[in-house]
């Protein structure tokens, strides 16, 4: 049965995700809300996340895409688009090779020990909604558990921030996420992360308990790194089915 690419024609990335999925893995592609049979693909597209969440209830094979992993000053994140079978985000095992990490030029800093603050990136309002969770009282609820086990300042770090991550990086001791890719920013940059959602692709890459905030992990982060850059594909590799193979195989 071919899978049933959806998309939501107010959003800009949307159209040309959905497309270039169909197209190949030689499935459909439509902008109603309504469910068909098969499996389901969406790129983000909050309108449509009632179809996927129906989806998922009856056990139907769904696949996520989003922007990709990986960002700098040349903006990777718009060129490269993440899918994910059944899940929302990798969870970065597997022994992929390094050639594709390599070809996004971003050199991996020494684990960094030392730091003042703490940087926490939430993920949007819109985002955390579609989980059931309120960013205001997820805010607070990290700040009181931050404020219980460290007298470290706390800095928040939004999506629509303007100024590089490099700066906020800057003598940060961890970076705190729901599922943000700053995690990933923060992972290449030397400087330890704590990932809450469970779904997300950093959570082996440190803990999860903010009570351990005094104690961060420094994982083997290059097998982890270059994992993630082979779950990534551009919409030229989209469209010509490179991403949907490698999908299949990895099943």
């Amino acid at each position: 049965m071919r899978p049933v690419s959806y998309y939501a024609p107010e959003e800009f990335s949307s159209p040309k995700f959905a497309f270039a999925f169909a197209k190949g893995c030689k499935g459909e592609i439509t902008d109603e809300n309504e469910l068909f049979d098969g499996p389901v693909a969406l790129f983000g597209s909050p309108a449509r996340w009632p179809l996927l969440r129906t989806a998922q209830q009856e056990g139907r094979e769904w696949y996520f895409g989003d922007h990709g992993y990986f960002g700098d000053v040349r903006n990777l994140r718009k060129r490269y688009f993440r899918i994910t079978k059944n899940n929302y985000q990798h969870a970065g095992h597997g022994q992929a090779s390094p050639e594709r990490f390599y070809l996004l030029n971003r050199e991996v800093q020494p684990w960094r020990r030392q730091g003042s603050h703490i940087l926490v990136c939430p993920n949007s309002a819109v985002y955390f909604g579609l989980h059931g969770l309120n960013v205001d009282e997820w805010l607070i609820d990290v700040r009181e558990q931050l404020a219980a086990v460290t007298d470290r300042p706390i800095r928040f770090r939004w999506k629509v921030t303007a100024t590089p991550i490099e700066d906020d990086l800057e003598d940060c001791w961890a970076v705190v996420v729901f599922s943000s890719s700053a995690a990933i920013d923060a992972l290449i940059a030397g400087v330890p992360v704590f990932t809450l959602a469970p779904f997300a692709s950093t959570v082996p890459m440190g803990h999860t308990d903010l009570a351990l905030i005094e104690q961060p992990l420094y994982p083997e982060r290059e097998q982890f790194l270059w994992n993630l850059a082979n779950q990534q594909w551009t919409l030229k590799e989209i469209f010509s089915g490179q991403a949907w193979r490698t999908l299949q195989e990895a099943a």
